[in-house]
């Protein structure tokens, strides 16, 4: 994920990316602990795998909550008019997407 928020909503081709890249990152993260990518990974890279991973201290540790996370996410992945509808239905198309993840791992 870019840090940066677009305009528009991420084509399925990127979404499918991103999905498949943070499910790579939740299996490094689990087969080596965070340590050696906090600072490899951007803060958007980190915080997407630890809602993959349901790792709550590092997001408080990237100074984010599991709703403040998923706020990021919405904007990058559904572009600025989208992720704000998402963020006022409660984020259920982010969590969704997130969950999809989570079954898929």
């Amino acid at each position: 994920m870019s840090d940066d928020c677009p305009l528009f909503e991420s084509s399925d081709e990127n979404k499918l990316a991103r999905h498949a890249d943070l499910i790579h990152r939740a299996h490094l993260v689990r087969r080596d602990g965070w340590g050696q990518y906090r600072n490899l990974w951007s803060c958007g890279e980190v915080i997407g795998t630890a809602l993959v991973l349901g790792d709550d201290a590092e997001l408080q540790r990237c100074g984010e909550t599991t709703i403040s996370a998923l706020e990021r996410w919405a904007f990058g992945l559904w572009g600025m008019t989208g992720g704000q509808a998402d963020a006022d239905a409660g984020l259920l198309r982010t969590r969704a997407w997130f969950d999809s993840i989570r079954a898929a791992r």
